[in-house]
């Protein structure tokens, strides 16, 4: 058993290797364990579209109904569906399988247990204590929560001047329910990638790099959208796209809903380590709070629970909107939100990006390290390395700012990779804060390939 799929925010590995059919069924089963202890007798499980996901459903239910806990199954549904099932219906507990943006192979698991998001970390030695389990009496039903879903979200909503959009799904879990609440929301919706395939024959669904934007770049200027939105395979994370074919910073995404929040209601804002510090400067102008917590859906909710947070936002594009809605990441009612404002102020996209202070800044950088020691590169890092002047923020990873610049090195919590960031206040100070880093690294980790992805 490979204990590194038991993950800072989930479980996850490779869908053949790490994720049997036995290890599947005990994790389901020590989960049933926690259902049975809170009281409970059901769970929820969706799961995405990969091609792993009915046979390591199989295996889950399996677990579950071992030990003795009922499994309303919702079918092929974005992780929001599940989040909602646990918020609205009769359990608040559930599960996804999904492997979120990792390669297609892999798969994973997201699971809320009594309402709250559980760590795959905080469930390994219980797992280890736990004998494999065997079959038992299958024990579950088939439940259709979209009406629901998509009712409430129309409640919500009133699309006062009809604007033309563009959704591409990236063949993922969220592309049919995302268009049909569209265009039931009334918008001229345009869908590419819609259908559910776990081959991802266009284009890897993670709208966090460009290079998988290409597409619906393309599509928006082709159409001449008003915006275009992209999921992830999951359907908790969102990019967008301006009418001119740009992408648009998660910083900005996040600073248009902090402004239309806060002008409502003054209160929190969670965002990520990796976020700009514009965004903190934004929240304070009109009112906020300002909370910079360690990256990770886990820990977002967490951190939204216990500050009453309005929303929160992290650079990947995992929104959590707690205002109106149950403070879990849904890039379909993110995305909806975003379209309704735009329709509102009746400004073009790029137009409202524009009122934000310009900064100069690099995307996720990716350099790819061996998964059991990327933790102790990071902590190897602090110790060595040598920034004059520096102010140091340590809450994941290290985010070293240095004048109106700033640089973050942290290991990701999902794959085998250093993550790092930059942002400065022109292109010349961007290159210096990088540079600062690339030489530090070369120092340290002489044999590490600097090899951004």
């Amino acid at each position: 058993m490979n204990k590194n799929i038991f993950r800072a925010y989930d479980i996850r590995g490779h869908s053949e290797t790490d994720l049997d059919q036995a290890t599947i069924r005990r994790i389901g089963y020590v989960l049933g364990k926690r259902i049975r202890e809170n009281h409970h007798e059901s769970v929820y499980v969706g799961h995405d579209s990969r091609l792993s996901a009915t046979k390591i459903q199989d295996a889950l239910v399996s677990g579950f109904n071992a030990a003795g806990v009922r499994v309303l199954l919702l079918g092929l549904v974005p992780t929001p569906m599940v989040y909602y099932a646990t918020k609205t219906g009769t359990t608040p507990n559930g599960v996804m399988i999904t492997g979120s943006h990792n390669p297609k192979d892999d798969n994973g698991l997201k699971m809320v247990i009594n309402g709250d998001a559980v760590s795959g970390e905080e469930l390994l030695t219980e797992f280890e204590n736990q004998a494999d389990v065997k079959h038992g009496e299958r024990n579950f039903e088939e439940i259709d929560l979209f009406p629901l879903y998509q009712k409430e979200i129309n409640e919500k909503f009133k699309l006062n001047k009809k604007i033309k959009i563009v959704l591409d799904a990236g063949n993922g879990a969220a592309g049919v329910i995302a268009d049909a609440i569209f265009k039931s929301q009334g918008f001229e919706t345009i869908s590419i990638n819609k259908e559910p395939d776990g081959n991802f024959p266009n284009h890897h669904p993670d709208p966090s790099k460009e290079k998988n934007l290409q597409e619906i770049k393309n599509a928006v200027l082709d159409n001449k959208a008003d915006i275009g939105f992209a999921f992830d395979g999951d359907g908790d994370r969102v990019g967008m796209i301006a009418e001119n074919g740009s992408s648009v910073l998660a910083d900005h995404l996040i600073m248009i809903l902090s402004k239309h929040y806060l002008q409502k209601k003054k209160g929190a804002i969670i965002f990520d380590v990796k976020c700009s510090s514009q965004l903190p400067a934004l929240i304070k102008k009109y009112g906020g709070t300002a909370i910079m917590e360690k990256t990770g859906h886990f820990n977002i909710k967490k951190a939204i629970k216990e500050h009453d947070a309005i929303l929160g936002g992290e650079m990947s594009g995992h929104i959590f909107i707690n205002q109106g809605w149950y403070g879990f990441d849904d890039a379909i009612y993110t995305a909806v939100i975003l379209a309704k404002i735009v329709s509102d102020v009746d400004q073009s996209v790029s137009s409202i990006v524009q009122e934000f202070p310009k900064t100069f800044s690099t995307p996720e950088l990716n350099l790819n390290v061996d998964d059991e020691s990327k933790f102790d590169m990071v902590e190897k890092f602090k110790d060595q390395m040598q920034f004059p002047d520096a102010e140091l923020n340590t809450i994941d990873g290290i985010r070293i700012s240095i004048g109106n610049s700033w640089g973050l090195m942290r290991a990701s919590n999902t794959s085998p990779k250093l993550v790092f960031r930059f942002e400065a206040e022109s292109k010349e100070d961007l290159v210096v804060i990088k540079n600062l880093f690339e030489s530090n690294l070369r120092d340290i980790f002489p044999e590490l390939e600097l090899d951004f992805n």
